[in-house]
């Protein structure tokens, strides 16, 4: 160590300021000074020469900006004055509410300042914005206020505490009881992560993060005006007193120097460049004073003691000055040191005085005479001293450069002298000189052959004597730690020979074998820091590929924590990492590292700093990654489970605040990642937190990454081991009831989401853990979880959810809302309508006028009752006046339907899904959907059970009887087919009402036409059913079958045993081949035809040939049966006018189409008109003899062109107009309107068997035949009625409009298209399409000429003439009756009969 001295250091410059000072402080660039007292001066350093003065006064502190840029001077006054450092102009006053500053210091960035005063607090400004930007409170005036290194914090002192503070947000991070003693802002210092402070009469050591006194030192008693400075490398602090300023080593605390100074000090500084000290004070003077030989190495000051020595005594010794030759050789100083060896052997000679003479001259490069010399020092010795006398010469051979000679001396020593061991270190210690030598020429194998075998010697050595001392003043070499100072040139050697591997082995060999305390001793840790640093930043690669990834070898973690442990040893953990950044390895392995190793000295808030910057720099796939969230999680439950360090209660209190919390957040984040809660609080016995910390925690954490479940059992066993909610204190209480509020939110928040997504079991889940939480609005979180039991048709639990919803809040809308829902999918749709209306009522009484704008969107159930009613009674007009219900086998008038189907569950399911819209097409197909029914066709039976006995009484309750089952089967048949209702012209027509009959028959046909389907009975047909047995059935001869079969869409046969007749499964029998075929061969007509008729006023002969071939028990019937084919109205039934109700009908049907094929038929006439026949078997056969027979166009046009020769064109013409402007057929009463061309026969001859003869003009010779006695007839006439035919018309014209009341209804089969109100009130019916012929005719457009000639034409024709006789003759009208022939009247115009008199014989009759 440096011995401990008094000197006076010789001044570098002394500068004359005139005034006194209280602060000096260098520039950044160590170029200028700046002094403040009286006012502030800057002074250049190499001259002394003054650059600048300012204005200020009474000035008690200085600071300089690390950029240079700024000066500041805290004021006795209360004020802060900032210069420009270049101009020296001034920036700016910063004005506090003090009398006093007592310090200012800027920040390392240079933005802040921060100034201490006696109102008791620290201002902090921003100096570009000229604002205070924070206030750090204290409880005495502040003495001192230093911004740390890194800016990060600043230190504030005291007379009675120090406190540590966050720079950037102005939290309290330690606080130390310990005041200073200095009064200005010369007694506080930082020095990396510590805190220097004067503190009474010694010089004290913190650490910075802890608060915990890492050292103190006794130190000259120091009062108001005491300073402290440190170099930038630290190795030693400088003290000012009242007139000495003292340097003490900062690592063994030993005095290294004192200067004094002629007056009292006020202030000192030292240069950032280390060079020099600045020293003011009240003599008006700066003394700047040079560095050097204040910390110079021991030989310098060991000469300078004995220089002292010798000069202070009175007398000489020989030993001082051999002594003092030793240490002038040793620096450089070879001709004083052989003076004084010359003079010590002059007083007396001795081994000393001629060893130090060798030495001497040999230091002066004269080694012949250095070595005489030392062979003199034998005569002198004891005889007991040669073997060291042989040592040292072994040494000095060394030094005069024969290395080789050297070792070989040292050699036979070992094998011959007892004290061999300081042979040992001797020659260890020549071979390090000698590898030093190989490594310095870069031969880095000689040289760890070299450092090998050194250490090999020095490990042989097993104990040294006191002569090892002696040894090492006559050569300087250095013995202690001998072994680490080679097995550190080893580790070198190693590393530049390329063989990285071993030297990492090497360096942890000789770490894990020394002793603590001399491997943290200053040199050595320094050096293990440097060294190691080296090794992880840029790898030698030694041949081997592997050796270049050291970060995959043993060496790099242990080398890593041996780099951490010794650069936290000696600096900031900052500092290291930011050194780190070339590292080869991950950087946070270095992190973990650094971490681990603040731990491990528990400086376990800098190592929860590490950690949290760690975190930010970490990217979250590493983070995530199992091992690096198990070493958080390992790391941070050390740090929240480290023990108190030294009594350091500051450390216990930043555990337990801001940074314990943030620290148990990561554990908790990281634990949490791999292992379950539960786990995890079973591991943190030894936490230095609160419990109830840890849980919150761990709560919050659950909370982020969404394991709600977690999270609220972890609260409530929170809740519990506290002893329930009734012993939470109001802040826990409060947290406990803001997190299960934040968690019902979270809850809310997944259901939210879970149901968006349509999983409603996790959205249910998450609503009941969210309604179990006790949340401030239970309402809302009830009716989403509703919604989610709505839609898994949970319905009870919805009807549960919803009543407590209403119960919470009566006047809410949406509770009912929802019960609506709920009662509307259970299946309970009246009161599913009620709560309806009661929501409806309530958003009406609401006073929030958003709630009301929704009452806008809904629609009342009034208003869809209202609706479906319209469409049951529209549907219900086309239906039977009476159906049977198939269900209860009673008969149900209109009214009666209607209230059956209101009285159905559909019904109010209609009222109660319609909320928002009418569904019209839907209420149309539930409407048709109900009221679908089937019809019986069937024969009439005696005892058929009619309508006045099944009135009063269900189907099935009729008595037995064949005709009753009939019916009974019926119904059931129909009801298990799934049809609600069912017809039969039994017992649904009550034909004692005249109006029910007679609507009965006139829409009969429509009815059937309506119908879903018609089931016909087949009696006398049983099973098994043979093919043939439709053709021969009774049904198939009865008049009303007809239209029953031509009206209905859907037909099913049954045997009289009530199974398919042939077996048909199909779901149609009209459609099945076996039935068209059989149909064909009953009625004669193809089945295209027979599939094409449509009710109206078409294919008339067709259809009066098909009612020909039917019967009737009633002879009423084979006119009614007809109505509805021929879509008659308006001819009421008269049961009793016998065979007057067809004459009616066929006069009507006449009228209406103008188809006079009606007249075209032999036999009987009818009562009604004696043109229309007494009987519909009249029309058993084709019309067209009657008519005459169509002209084949080939032959026509043939006719058309001869006719040109000797043609009557001009009355052609007038007999075509006149012809063409005549009307059809019509009836006024039953008199008939017939336009023909009437022929006045002359008298008859009669012939035997009622044959009559006559002779005519028009035709010649006719012959007929009729029953009736022509003698008495007053005249009689040949009629040619087939006007239309021979017109040449395209179409049938006709005076008398069509009633159409008969078209096509709707059924339940027709297309669902939208119905609107309109539509329901005006109930409009579609007109039938006329029938299509079988294919389509293309016709030429005629011109009158042509038409004039084809009339001509066709008048040549034969043709059926009808007889008539005139009836009677009044003034006006002339009667005629048609004359019955029991043949047909064929004849033809003869050729002599001129067109003019055809044209005389045109005329209308009256024909009775």
């Amino acid at each position: 160590m440096i011995i401990s001295s008094t000197m006076t250091a010789p001044p570098y410059m002394e500068i004359d300021v005139g005034s006194e000072i209280h602060a000096v402080t260098f520039t950044a660039n160590s170029e200028y000074l700046v002094s403040g007292g009286d006012k502030v001066k800057v002074w250049r350093v190499k001259d002394g020469r003054e650059m600048a003065t300012t204005e200020a006064s009474a000035v008690l502190c200085l600071a300089v900006s690390r950029d240079g840029r700024w000066i500041a001077a805290g004021m006795l006054w209360g004020e802060v004055i900032v210069w420009d450092s270049k101009t020296y102009g001034k920036v700016c006053t910063l004005k506090e509410d003090s009398e006093t500053i007592n310090g200012v210091d800027f920040s390392p960035d240079s933005s802040r300042l921060v100034s201490a005063s006696a109102n008791k607090t620290a201002i902090v400004w921003d100096v570009a914005l000229r604002k205070q930007v924070q206030t750090l409170p204290n409880v005495r005036f502040v003495i001192a206020a230093k911004h740390s290194p890194h800016g990060d914090r600043i230190a504030t002192a005291t007379l009675s505490s120090i406190r540590v503070w966050n720079s950037n947000d102005g939290r309290l991070l330690v606080d130390i009881t310990e005041g200073i003693t200095p009064r200005y802002n010369g007694g506080l210092l930082w020095f990396n992560n510590h805190l220097f402070v004067i503190a009474r009469d010694k010089i004290k050591e913190f650490d910075a993060s802890t608060g915990s006194a890492v050292s103190e030192w006794s130190a000259p008693r120091g009062d108001w005006y005491s300073c402290i400075t440190l170099p930038h490398k630290g190795e030693f602090i400088a003290y000012s007193t009242k007139r000495t300023v003292t340097f003490w080593d900062t690592s063994t605390h030993t005095q290294l120097a004192l200067i004094d100074h002629p007056q009292d000090i006020c202030s000192i500084a030292l240069s950032p460049d280390d060079r020099f000290l600045a020293i003011g004070g009240e003599d008006k003077e700066i003394s700047i004073k040079s560095l050097f030989g204040i910390a110079h190495d021991q030989v310098a000051d060991t000469e300078g003691s004995l220089t002292e020595t010798i000069t202070n005594s009175a007398h000489q010794t020989h030993h001082a000055l051999a002594n003092r030759a030793l240490a002038r050789a040793h620096l450089q100083q070879s001709g004083l040191a052989t003076e004084d060896a010359d003079n010590s052997i002059k007083i007396r000679p001795s081994v000393n005085g001629y060893i130090a003479k060798s030495v001497a001259l040999i230091s002066g490069g004269k080694k012949a005479e250095g070595c005489r010399a030392y062979d003199l020092a034998f005569r002198h010795c004891d005889p007991t001293d040669v073997d060291l006398i042989l040592l040292i010469k072994a040494i000095i051979v060394f030094m005069t450069g024969e290395h080789r000679d050297a070792i070989s001396r040292v050699d036979d020593l070992i094998t011959t002298v007892e004290f061999n061991s300081i042979c040992y270190v001797v020659q260890a210690y020549m071979y390090l000189l000698l590898g030093n030598l190989q490594l310095e020429n870069s031969n880095y194998e000689g040289a760890t052959q070299l450092f090998e075998c050194a250490l090999a010697q020095v490990r042989s050595c097993v104990t040294v004597g006191p002569d090892l001392s002696a040894i090492s003043l006559i050569s300087g070499w250095k013995f202690d730690g001998l072994d680490i100072m080679i097995q550190q040139h080893l580790c070198d050697a190693l590393y530049e020979a390329g063989r990285t591997n071993y030297a990492g082995e090497s360096l942890l060999t000789m770490v894990n074998t020394l002793d603590e305390a001399v491997y943290m001793s200053g040199p050595l840790i320094k050096w293990v820091s440097k060294w190691s640093h080296q090794y992880l930043s840029a790898p030698k690669s030694d041949g081997n590929a592997n050796s270049v990834q050291r970060h995959e070898t043993p060496t790099q973690i242990p080398l890593l924590r041996e780099w951490a442990k010794a650069t936290l040893a000696h600096g900031e953990w900052k500092d290291g990492l930011a050194a780190a950044a070339s590292f080869t390895h991950p950087r946070v392995t270095t992190y973990q590292v650094v971490c681990e190793r603040l731990v491990a000295i528990d400086h376990v808030t800098d190592a929860i700093d590490c950690f949290h910057d760690m975190m930010s720099e970490l990217r979250r796939e590493v983070y995530m990654s199992r091992p690096m969230t198990e070493w958080v999680s390992d790391f941070t439950q050390r740090c929240l489970s480290a023990p108190k360090s030294n009594g350091d209660t500051t450390s216990n209190a930043t555990r337990g605040g801001t940074s314990s919390i943030s620290l148990l957040k990561e554990w908790a984040k990281a634990t949490l990642t791999h292992d379950s809660w539960k786990h995890a609080l079973a591991s943190i016995d030894d936490f230095t937190v609160p419990r109830v910390t840890i849980y919150r925690a761990i709560c919050e954490r659950l909370e982020t990454i969404d394991c709600m479940t977690d999270a609220v059992e972890c609260v409530n066993q929170m809740t519990s081991e506290l002893g329930g909610e009734n012993n939470l204190h109001d802040e826990r209480l409060q947290w406990v009831h803001d997190f299960r509020r934040g968690s019902s939110r979270k809850f809310e928040h997944l259901g939210n989401t879970t149901m968006d997504a349509q999983r409603y079991d996790e959205a249910i889940s998450h609503y009941t853990m969210a309604l179990s939480l006790n949340p401030p609005s239970p309402r809302d979180l009830l009716i989403k979880r509703s919604k989610a039991f709505l839609a898994t048709r949970s319905w009870k639990e919805v009807l549960d959810d919803v009543n407590q919803a209403i119960t919470l809040d009566p006047s809410s809308p949406w509770g009912y809302k929802m019960k609506h829902a709920a009662l509307h999918g259970a299946g309970d749709y009246d009161n599913a309508v009620d709560a309806f209306e009661v929501m409806l009522s309530k958003i009406l009484e609401s006073p929030d006028p958003d709630i009301q704008q929704h009452g806008d969107q809904y629609i009342r159930p009034s208003s869809t009752r209202a609706t479906i009613r319209k469409i049951v009674q529209r549907t219900t007009r086309h239906l039977p006046l009476v159906l049977i219900n198939t269900t209860t086998g009673r008969l149900h008038d209109r009214a009666e339907q209607t209230s059956a189907f209101e009285a159905l569950p559909i019904f109010n399911e209609l009222v109660s899904s319609m909320t928002t819209r009418i569904d019209y097409v839907r209420i149309k197909r539930e409407v048709r959907q109900y009221f679908r029914y089937v019809m019986l066709s069937h024969k009439w039976e005696n005892n058929e059970p009619l309508f006045h006995q099944v009135v009063h009484i269900a189907v099935y309750d009729l008595g037995q009887s064949p005709t009753h089952e009939k019916l009974q089967m019926f119904c059931k048949i129909v009801r298990d087919a799934g049809f609600n209702w069912a017809w039969s012209d039994t017992c649904c027509i009550n034909k004692s009402d005249h109006f029910m009959l007679q609507e009965a028959l006139v829409a009969m046909f429509k009815w059937y036409q309506g119908s879903a389907m018609m089931i016909v009975f087949l009696r006398g047909v049983r099973s098994p059913s043979h093919r043939g047995a439709l053709v021969k059935s009774i049904w198939n001869t009865r008049a009303w079958t007809l239209q029953e079969y031509v009206a209905s869409k859907v037909i099913h046969f049954y045997t009289e045993d009530w199974t398919l007749y042939l077996d048909l499964q199909l779901p149609n029998h009209k459609e099945s081949p076996e039935i068209i075929s059989e149909m064909e061969d009953a009625t004669g007509v193809s089945a295209e035809q027979l599939m094409g008729l449509r009710p109206g006023l078409t294919s008339i002969r067709e259809k009066l040939r098909l009612a020909s071939t039917r019967q009737t028990t009633l002879v009423e019937d084979a006119a009614y049966s007809l109505l509805g084919i021929f879509s008659v109205t308006g001819i009421p039934a008269i049961y009793g006018e016998r065979e007057g109700s067809l004459g009616r009908l066929l006069a009507h049907v006449l009228a209406g189409s103008g188809d006079v094929s009606i007249l075209a038929w032999t036999g009987e006439s009818g009562s009604f008109n004696s043109c229309l026949p007494a009987h519909i078997t009249v029309f058993n056969g084709p019309a067209t003899s009657h008519i005459p027979p169509p002209i084949p166009d080939a032959e026509m046009e043939r006719l058309v062109a001869t006719s040109h020769t000797s043609f009557d064109l001009d009355a052609a013409l007038r007999l075509y107009d006149r012809l063409d402007q005549l009307s059809a057929p019509w009836f006024a009463g039953i008199r008939m309107k017939l336009p023909c061309f009437a022929f006045q026969l002359p008298p008859l001859r009669l012939r035997s068997g009622r044959v009559y003869r006559v002779d005519t003009i028009a035709f010649g010779p006719v012959e007929f035949k009729t029953r009736q006695d022509l003698s008495r007839m007053k005249a009689l006439y040949l009629i040619h009625p087939w006007l239309d035919t021979i017109l040449d018309r395209d179409e049938m014209q006709s005076g008398v409009s069509i009633d159409y009341e008969f078209a096509q209804p709707l059924s339940p089969h027709s297309d669902d298209e939208e119905v609107s109100n309109e539509e329901i009130d005006g109930d409009p019916l579609l007109v039938p399409e006329p029938e299509s012929p079988s294919s389509p005719v293309h016709t030429v457009p005629l011109d009158r000429e042509t038409r004039a000639r084809r009339l001509v034409a066709r008048l040549r024709q034969p043709f059926g003439a009808l007889l008539l006789a005139v009836a009677s003759v009044d003034r006006r009208v002339v009667d005629y009756r048609r004359v019955a022939a029991d043949s047909l009247i064929t004849v033809h115009i003869q050729e002599t009969v001129s067109l003019a008199d055809l044209l005389d014989n045109v005329c209308t009759l009256d024909v009775l």
